[in-house]
């Protein structure tokens, strides 16, 4: 006989830490610098397609980062501790995802357990990009419903701008030349990013039964997939060909050599024909997927994380293709105002909506969390819970 029991699963609070104050977009290069003393062709063409408008970023303004990304997650969690009233040694397990760790080894779930302390707790480190912060609030949630733990902390957390400044980009950037369209496109993949990318942590404590006062939300189910089985690669990092990968060309083969800075395997690119080719599809799919095989109750708030308004019309047609029908009304996104903050979007979207007085008993929430690495995507169904 298992010594584990069923268990309902509920976010009893969250919290978000957003560094310094909001950057608008004609801040951004006084932060992030200018490559070769030149301002950005591509910056306000990109800025235009994805509607954001400000964002933060844990660098001041002399260039400087403030916080390490472990950082950014403790004063997330610490937000939702003090939102819940409650302290740290009430949480049984820590699940911690981003894409750029402030170390190699150990993870960064480890990390942040130490920066705030508590009790010996179970740890969980997840990797990917966007996918991480979904992989640790899945892990967090099904710790809980298994009858492992009784309170845990699920958090994402990014700090892209180190990668971001200037200083990276100015070696390859000399090498790309007007007509050289193959070294354009490719500095490109990683450009685009500047503009597109932004730091912050969010941090949702689940328990297994709804606060005793106040607001809840009970996870009716969480389900991922992955498309790695059909498509490529199509944001990545450590690489000079993520899909063609040998031994030979990847950072940490190039580490102890000059190669790697000359061949910039670590900046972060995405190849935008890629994701514009497949991110739509991937999600209305696996949403059909999910309609099949749960049902889909009236939705009351869908939360998508999207990198862009440019996929916010589409991804709303294809969905409708798809006989989802959650009017543009009932979607909620702060994209605009806090950027595309990676693995720890979600968190912080939901946690501006948590807080807005705007949720009711008995609503439901449909969460959905893709990521562009090599395609996959997350869903979540809420529903609101009232004391």
């Amino acid at each position: 006989m298992s010594v584990y029991q069923h268990q309902d699963a509920y976010i009893v609070a969250t919290g978000a830490y957003l560094p310094g104050e909001p950057i608008s977009n004609d801040e951004m290069e006084d932060y992030l610098g200018m490559v070769n003393d030149k301002p950005s062709r591509y910056r306000r063409r990109i800025l235009q397609s994805n509607g954001i408008k400000s964002r933060h970023y844990a660098i001041d303004e002399k260039g400087e980062m403030t916080h390490l990304t472990d950082q950014l997650a403790s004063e997330a969690i610490k937000d939702a501790l003090i939102s819940l009233g409650v302290e740290a040694d009430t949480l049984d397990m820590f699940s911690v995802g981003t894409t750029l760790p402030d170390l190699l080894a150990p993870g960064i779930a480890s990390m942040v357990h130490g920066r705030i302390g508590g009790k010996h707790a179970d740890i969980l480190s997840t990797a990917g990009i966007c996918g991480a912060g979904a992989a640790a609030m899945k892990a967090a949630v099904m710790s809980v419903i298994s009858g492992q733990h009784k309170q845990v902390v699920a958090c994402g957390a990014e700090r892209p701008s180190v990668l971001m400044r200037s200083k990276r980009f100015e070696k390859e950037s000399e090498i790309v030349h007007e007509g050289d369209v193959a070294a354009s496109y490719q500095f490109f993949h990683a450009d685009f990013l500047r503009w597109m990318l932004s730091d912050g942590a969010g941090a949702f404590i689940i328990a297994n039964a709804p606060r005793a006062a106040g607001l809840s939300l009970k996870v009716e189910w969480m389900e991922t997939a992955s498309y790695a089985d059909a498509l490529e690669t199509c944001m990545y990092m450590g690489s000079s060909n993520p899909n063609a990968l040998t031994p030979q060309n990847t950072w940490i083969e190039n580490v102890s050599n000059n190669e790697l800075a000359d061949m910039s395997m670590l900046l972060l690119r995405q190849d935008t024909k890629v994701l514009a080719e497949h991110i739509v599809d991937v999600v209305a799919d696996f949403a059909a997927k999910m309609k099949e095989k749960f049902g889909l109750p009236e939705i009351d708030w869908f939360l998508p994380h999207i990198s862009s308004y440019f996929f916010h019309e589409k991804l709303h047609q294809k969905l409708l293709d798809n006989g989802i029908d959650i009017p543009l009304n009932n979607w909620f996104t702060n994209l605009e105002t806090k950027g595309n903050t990676g693995a720890a979007s979600i968190y912080i979207m939901l946690d501006e909506l948590y807080r807005s007085g705007r949720l009711e008993h008995g609503q439901k929430l449909l969460l959905m969390i893709p990521e562009s690495g090599r395609f996959s995507v997350s869903y979540a169904l809420l529903t609101v819970v009232t004391k």
